[in-house]
């Protein structure tokens, strides 16, 4: 085996990557092709997310056995990759092979991965498939040059990350890394995310002519579109009062009413349009509500009226991680029951209790409940600490940047990890070249842009190096 530092050069990786982009390429587009889609958690089953992600699960495992590098099996949960060193110790990357569901509004079918200029094209490239081959291979490269290591380098590939991360409570019931690198984020380091507060906001709309309030299908997804049924208004008159940019068809139970919007990730509501609070104020404004239906529209109207937080009155803030953030997902309306999804981020210094008891103030005002309350706490770890700092410079040096470390509102597997930062391999520097609400993940069209992930194999072999002498 050969030292590290001697055997790696910008020449010898740079020359190594291009020679397997081809193959690297192909891997991405099998895994795109496979509808990771969680299908919801069975933990008595072999497969507990469902038989897309279990097909993911068993592609990971041929491409990890291809790359010359040892499987561990995780019970479907998800498979690591496993370089050995010289100890059991850990340093070890996470991914996700998990997607969330594609929506509507896609240009090209979202399992028919394809490349043009520069970009990987499909649902799942970018969050998180094309980071799961670049780690993958960046371990290929450790083992193709024989590298000696103290410690034992493993990535694991999850199968939960969009909906609930159960994936990586199960790795840790056998596995505890002594440092984690989470490859679902941006360079050069997220030290830090944001709490996430869900809830279920319900009312009683029976007796009105709300028959029907549909949207969304994750609670982390600003949707494309949202629909209503309503009854008691001629077809005509309510296209008319709505205007052209609300379809409204005749059914079976009554008016069909949809609208579009710009969807996106809840992490990041900044230029989405929210399509259900859009349609709430329209049918609101154009009294097409009666009875119980109207208070619960205008309680949509105001409590999603912006993106950070006034409409709850759970507008926090601090200097680490900026302003709380807060959408809606999903709607549904159940046998006269209107449950009304909330997506909240909010910043590492606030105390969740006081954000629950002012959203459950401000729907009590208007007739709802919370229920379903789930709090996933916030993170931080100071940009002092040495490794972060180390690692940040890293990915500046070789980026030729100069970006802060970041406390983000998405969620990524740092979060539930003992000692963790997300890093890379995207770009916030970088903004996207397409139209509003394409093109980046949880939207239609996601694409990946490929060189993120050749200089991110790059940043990760270097950073392994890195970390192997300066973890204990």
């Amino acid at each position: 085996m050969t030292g590290p530092h001697e055997a790696v050069t910008d020449a010898l990786v740079d020359e190594w990557i291009l020679a397997h982009q081809a193959e690297m390429l192909e891997a991405m587009k099998r895994l795109v092709r496979i509808r990771s889609v969680g299908e919801g958690f069975f933990p008595e089953q072999a497969h507990p997310f469902g038989e897309g992600c279990a097909q993911a699960v068993d592609l990971a495992r041929e491409l990890i056995t291809l790359a010359g590098l040892q499987a561990k099996e995780h019970d479907y949960y998800g498979i690591s990759a496993v370089y050995p060193g010289n100890s059991e110790r850990t340093i070890s990357f996470f991914s996700h092979l998990d997607v969330v569901p594609e929506g509507s509004g896609w240009s090209f079918d979202p399992y028919d991965p394809f490349v043009k200029d520069g970009y990987l094209f499909g649902r799942g490239a970018a969050d998180n498939k094309g980071a799961v081959i670049g780690v993958l291979y960046a371990l290929k490269f450790l083992r193709d040059h024989n590298l000696r290591l103290n410690h034992t380098v493993t990535a694991f590939f999850g199968c939960n990350e969009e909906s609930g991360m159960r994936d990586v409570e199960h790795y840790l019931r056998s596995d505890t890394p002594s440092f984690s690198a989470v490859s679902d984020g941006f360079f050069p380091l997220g030290n830090g995310e944001k709490g996430i507060l869900t809830a279920d906001f319900v009312a009683d709309v029976s007796g009105s002519n709300l028959l029907s309030f549909t949207a969304g299908e994750l609670s982390n997804v600003v949707p494309h579109s949202a629909s209503a049924v309503i009854q008691g208004f001629p077809a005509l008159e309510v296209q008319a009062a709505l205007g052209d940019d609300f379809a409204v068809t005749e059914s079976a139970d009554g008016l069909l009413v949809r609208t579009e919007g710009i969807g996106g990730h809840a992490a990041f509501p900044e230029g989405t349009i929210n399509p259900i609070p859009k349609l709430a104020k329209a049918l609101l404004e154009c009294g097409l509500l009666t009875g119980k239906a109207r208070t619960a529209a205008a309680f949509i109207a105001s409590a999603f009226a912006d993106y950070y937080g006034h409409g709850l009155h759970v507008d926090a803030e601090d200097e680490v991680s900026g302003k709380t953030t807060h959408t809606t997902g999903l709607v549904r309306l159940t046998e006269g029951k209107l449950v009304v999804n909330v997506n909240l981020r909010y910043p590492v210094s606030a105390n969740a209790q006081t954000l629950i008891d002012r959203m459950r103030e401000k729907g009590a005002a208007y007739g709802f409940s919370l229920a379903n309350i789930e709090d996933n706490p916030p993170f931080y770890i100071p940009e002092t600490d040495p490794i972060v700092r180390s690692l940040a410079d890293l990915a500046n040096q070789r980026l030729k940047t100069d970006l802060p470390t970041y406390v983000m509102g998405g969620a990524t597997h740092a979060r539930k990890l003992p000692h963790a930062v997300s890093f890379g391999p995207s770009r916030s520097d970088i903004g996207n070249p397409f139209p509003a609400g394409r093109g980046r993940p949880h939207q239609p069209d996601e694409a990946l842009r490929l060189q993120d992930i050749w200089d991110g194999i790059k940043i990760y072999i270097d950073a392994v190096l890195l970390l192997d002498k300066m973890v204990d």
